[in-house]
């Protein structure tokens, strides 16, 4: 009797030691017949079938497939729309470790299909870990996990155990099936949808059809319950029955659960969302950056138990925009985020005024900004920008001049989406930014220092100080600084991304063998008449680690 895990598909089915009958097979009288193709099957003209897997997900076909000595999983679907298009499309833009890559796709016998890994060591459905696993590894990889797909504007849906992937270290996850998942339209955060959906899992918003990423999170708190219990909270109960409960009710614990995981669980699956664009309300449900902070231990106001502020925090109602405001974190968090009028209230006198009768340091850093503003005509946003951080250091996010980002990697994400889209919106943001050393300014005030990072972001910020008409070396500190923060290691062509160099080799091989002319036009955007190379290319070059490659390469052209 086998108690491994045999296959989990990449949509909905996972089959667990079918010995012990502790399997999950969806549709089960149509698995006989689905087993379409043979082993040596070729599909895409590439990926040679070795064997089915013996699994039905009730709307695809399962195979093994290999192509250049390694595994794939290549799905067929039953249906011609079996997942939406564009969630495809963004899938294929995704370059995260925690995300199942999307290696190819396309139509079989006029069905669609999708290659994907083959994860050998199954899902975390029916595993359970320690409190402390779960913190270290588990949840971070799954925040960043939904962080990832959140960026791409995709919202999960239906996560759970059977649909996170345990990856061949037998440590971090990859999180799989999106075949109901949706994409939302652009400048929007809420799906309005009819969908099918895991009760069990599923935020209370969800059974009125409102769909956010408020929703993964809430999903991602049930799953973690039940890799800690072995249970969800809700396993006796029906649609209808979680659905009541889940609206006005918080969930409850087994009393050996640590006190710490019950706060994670608490926060993430808060019900009430009517505050979830506020970001200084703390009675909001966690998302991303509140989940980095408790994996790091920081102590937070976990949303319904009212504050857990420091006595030095706490102040006599401040009002700004019509709200009151009662400690320093979430006042300097609304300041910052409503950049124009926060400027009115320090330049007009207003928080010195404020913190004269209780606080006489913090009302000194503010006459001290007032002073040095008044003597410095242009330097206000950056006066500004200090003293928020030096009244609030703990400040969590990257605040300028309006734009919000939850941290430098998340501009970095912005940088780079932008820099490929060529809109050119943001380059005066960008060179604000560089101009006023805020990377290094903001790295010198975290609390984990990096120091690699901040003696590289130093050398953008100084050599964009150097020839300012040069738009070429400006691009390039664009794409350097896009890359160093965002951790991607993407190259795009149109709507090929690339991965490393073995991958650009490919690609290249590729165009010459489907048409030399194609191939000429892509080596002369690459490197010009000049021997100057392109502008992303030499930026990914030098991100992928080959600086010292480009200089050996410049010296052979000089000689």
């Amino acid at each position: 009797m086998s108690d491994r895990t045999k296959i989990n598909s990449y949509l909905n089915a996972t089959e667990i030691n079918s010995d012990i009958l502790q399997s999950t097979v969806v549709n089960p009288d149509v698995a006989a017949a689905s087993y379409l193709l043979s082993t040596g099957s070729i599909i895409a003209g590439k990926y040679e079938v070795t064997e089915p897997l013996r699994v039905s997900t009730g709307e695809a076909d399962l195979y093994i497939c290999k192509y250049n000595g390694k595994e794939y999983v290549t799905k067929i679907y039953r249906r011609q729309r079996a997942v939406k298009p564009e969630v495809l499309t963004a899938l294929k833009s995704i370059d995260s470790p925690y995300i199942a890559s999307l290696y190819d796709m396309g139509e079989y016998n006029k069905f669609p299909f999708v290659v994907l890994p083959y994860y050998k060591n199954g899902s975390l459905q029916g595993r359970r870990f320690t409190s402390d696993e779960l913190k270290k590894t588990i949840i971070p990889c799954i925040n960043e996990a939904l962080r990832a797909l959140h960026q791409n504007d995709i919202i999960h849906k239906d996560l759970k155990p059977s649909n996170i992937m345990l990856q061949d270290d037998n440590k971090s996850i990859a999180i799989i099936d999106f075949g109901i998942s949706s994409v939302v339209e652009e400048g929007n955060t809420v799906l309005v949808t009819k969908t099918g959906m895991t009760p069990e899992y599923s935020a209370p918003e969800t059974f009125r059809n409102l769909f956010l990423e408020e929703s993964d999170y809430y999903s991602f708190g049930i799953t973690v319950y039940e890799l800690f219990c072995g249970y969800t909270p809700y396993k006796n109960m029906n649609a209808e029955e979680i659905a009541q409960f889940t609206a006005v009710q918080r969930i409850p614990f087994p009393k050996e659960m640590p006190q710490e995981l019950q706060d994670f669980i608490s926060a993430v699956t808060y019900f009430d969302i009517t505050n979830r664009n506020k970001m200084e309300n703390p009675n909001r449900r966690w998302t991303y950056m509140e989940v980095s902070n408790w994996c790091k231990g920081q102590k937070q106001i976990i949303p319904g138990e009212g504050g857990d502020i420091t006595a030095d925090q706490a102040i006599p109602a401040y009002t700004f925009l019509k709200r009151k405001y009662k400690d320093i974190p979430s006042l300097i968090t609304a300041l910052a985020s409503n950049w124009n009028d926060g400027k009115k209230q320090l330049y007009r006198g207003l928080m010195s005024a404020f913190f004269k009768n209780f606080n006489p340091e913090i009302a000194g850093y503010c006459m001290d900004a007032e002073e040095d503003a008044a003597r410095n005509a242009g330097k206000e946003d950056i006066i500004f920008w200090n003293l928020l951080y030096k009244i609030y250091p703990e400040l969590q996010g990257f605040y300028w001049t309006g734009q919000v980002y939850e941290s430098l990697r998340a501009l970095g994400c912005d940088m780079l989406d932008r820099l490929w889209k060529k809109d050119k919106s943001n380059y005066t943001y960008w060179d604000s930014i560089l101009k006023n050393n805020l990377l290094t300014g903001y790295l010198a005030k975290a609390e984990s220092k990096n120091d690699s990072l901040a003696a590289a972001v130093s050398a953008i910020e100084t050599s964009h100080g150097v020839g300012k008409k040069d738009q070429r070396n400006k691009l390039m500190n664009y794409y350097t600084m896009a890359y160093l923060l965002s951790d991607r290691r993407i190259f795009q062509i149109g709507n090929k991304q690339l991965k490393n160099v073995a991958e650009l080799a490919a690609y290249m091989k590729e165009l010459f063998d489907l048409s030399y002319e194609e191939f000429e036009n892509f080596c002369h955007k690459m490197i010009d008449g000049n021997d100057i190379l392109d502008v992303q290319l030499e930026a990914w070059l030098i991100a992928l680690g080959k600086r010292k490659e480009l200089e050996a390469w410049r010296r052979q052209l000089s000689q």
